[in-house]
């Protein structure tokens, strides 16, 4: 019986039906096997239609693509690679735990050379292109982007006689207005603990120089974290809670509930990421607008955010080159477009012009994000620099903000989770 499927694997290797990492040869074409997560319907329905358009562009080239949750990638997809029976391309989440370990194992394909080739510069900026990379190297390509900044309402900022802030001494003289007119002046809910994290990261990235923030994300061993800008912040966030400029008993107030409250008009600010556009608009009673958290320097404005989950190639794969050409046709002006057409913001700045047609809300991010993007002040979301820093930094937070610890132990803590990593 061993004989027989010794045989059998044998005939089949011969003919080409089984190869390394998913590639096949289909007739004259290559096929190569792409894995994302891009399940839900109209995120699912783009991917397609990029696939379709990107075979018909390469007739030789076919893409055989499977959807998988986030969840069961993170699952069977660094075994698989290792193995050699993982897909040709996939998304992975950046991060020490997932990018980092497939890197530092060897299991990705570097795409420095492809990005100088292809001038994927023109099209990201240096901030956003390291952040789909990892180590200081280039690995992928998202398709997609987020970026944290303020909602708000846009009839209680014209009843209080208020604008836009400008700078970060502009945003907190209109806090306290707000809170003298007796509203709420940031609508916000801490139960769920990461909404701090972006709270006080908010701050923090105004703060920083780029040089302070990309070291602090670097993984390399320092006292990054333990800097006099992040205390600064942190001293900030609690002076904002003794000033009365959230809603009250945030601590108990979950996220999802938050965008409800917030909707009932008693609250001028909402600190949240662009993905709660969609119910806003569905939903709000009033008109809503975005804005990014102003600097003082305008040299330090990045906003938290960045590219979403990278696609990248395996280093296992046997079809490199064919790999190669997708992941750049995903760098595209059009594919963006794909995105941007289904308001979904893309990794790369589209001109809000563009786009006159669309609600003005879904505008004003693609203004916001491309105003960071091209100052090259995309951020991050810094939960993910050690695989246990989310647990920390969210719990160190909730702390910080009430008030239970001071903003050098809170700047420590997340010093002496870095550390242990690093070190």
């Amino acid at each position: 019986m061993k004989k027989m499927i010794l045989f059998v694997l044998t005939f089949l290797l011969a003919i080409g039906l089984v190869t390394a990492a998913g590639a096949k040869e289909v007739g004259s074409k290559t096929s190569i096997t792409l894995w994302d997560q891009y399940y839900r319907g109209v995120e699912s329905d783009i991917m397609d239609s990029l696939v379709k358009d990107f075979e018909a562009k390469n007739a030789d080239i076919q893409i055989v693509r499977e959807t998988k949750t986030l969840d069961d990638l993170k699952l069977v997809l660094k075994m698989s690679l290792e193995s050699g029976t993982g897909p040709d391309i996939m998304q992975v989440n950046q991060g020490e735990a997932d990018m980092g370990a497939m890197a530092k194992a060897g299991l990705l394909v570097k795409a420095n050379d492809a990005a100088v080739k292809n001038n994927w510069a023109a099209r990201f900026s240096d901030s956003t292109l390291k952040a789909m990379g990892y180590g200081g190297d280039y690995y992928g390509i998202a398709t997609t982007a987020e970026v944290v900044g303020f909602f708000y309402n846009k009839p209680l900022m014209q009843k209080l006689g208020l604008s836009v802030p400008k700078t970060f001494t502009e945003l907190e003289t209109l806090l306290e207005r707000t809170k003298r007119a007796g509203y709420t002046p940031i609508n916000f809910g801490n139960l769920d603990g990461w909404t701090g994290i972006h709270e006080w990261s908010a701050i923090q990235h105004v703060l920083t120089t780029r040089e302070q923030l990309d070291a602090m994300m670097s993984g390399k061993p320092g006292n990054y974290w333990n800097s006099v800008e992040n205390r600064q912040a942190a001293e900030i966030l609690q002076r904002w809670v003794r000033s009365g400029y959230f809603t009250k008993d945030f601590s108990a107030i979950g996220y999802d509930d938050s965008a409800s409250i917030f909707m009932q008009g008693d609250s001028l600010l909402f600190l949240t990421g662009n993905w709660m556009m969609g119910e806003l608009l569905e939903n709000s009673p009033f008109e809503v607008g975005f804005f990014l958290v102003p600097a003082n320097d305008p040299s330090r404005l990045k906003a938290v955010g960045g590219p979403g989950i990278p696609f990248v190639v395996s280093q296992k794969s046997t079809k490199i080159d064919a790999a190669m050409k997708f992941m750049n046709y995903l760098a595209t002006e059009e594919a963006a477009k794909a995105w941007a057409d289904n308001m979904m913001l893309p990794a790369q700045s589209i001109d809000a012009n563009e786009y006159r047609d669309a609600p003005l809300l879904f505008r004003e991010i693609l203004d916001a994000y491309s105003t960071a993007d091209k100052a090259n002040g995309m951020g991050y979301f810094i939960d993910w620099i050690t695989p246990t820093f989310y647990d920390t930094c969210s719990a160190a937070v909730q702390e910080l903000m009430a008030l239970e610890i001071t903003p050098e132990v809170f700047v420590q803590k997340l010093q002496n989770d870095y550390a242990s990593f690093t070190n």
